[in-house]
């Protein structure tokens, strides 16, 4: 019973989104709809690469899209252009990273905390700008 309740209620949460901007290409590209689930980290936390709707930390009440690259308590780093989690590269096949040479950050995300990144790296206001974002910033999970 309580399965198809969950069901019902991932079911009930979809919502269909207006991709603006390029931040998520190639991955995701600008003007193309998406769905997301406003109820998608009920069940579980999100999770390494997980696409999130969150609020701009930056512009309260504008929604951007993200993908997760870092978790709480991990060390997150960019060195030209790779992902390295505590101290191993981590393979990208969505990353598009146009000039990684220019790409050095670090985060050491906290209990609630996670670095997004948008795919499009030359393109992308992220966690590079605003740093690691709160769980409760995150409005749903985008289905790719």
């Amino acid at each position: 019973m309580n399965f198809i309740i969950n069901v019902l209620i991932e079911l009930l949460s979809v919502q269909f989104v207006k991709v603006r901007g390029r931040s998520m290409e190639p991955s995701i590209s600008e003007g193309v709809w998406v769905v997301m689930f406003r109820a998608g980290f009920r069940r579980r936390a999100p999770g390494r690469f997980d696409v999130v709707r969150l609020e701009d930390p930056r512009s309260e009440g504008h929604w951007i899209m993200k993908r997760v690259v870092g978790l709480p308590g991990e060390e997150v780093a960019l060195r030209a252009g790779e992902l390295f989690v505590d101290g191993d590269l981590v393979g990208e096949p969505h990353a598009y990273c146009p000039d990684p040479v220019s790409d050095e950050s670090e985060w050491w995300p906290r209990d609630d905390e996670y670095v997004v990144l948008g795919d499009n790296r030359g393109g992308s206001t992220d966690s590079r700008k605003f740093g690691p974002v709160k769980r409760e910033s995150f409005r749903g999970r985008v289905r790719e």
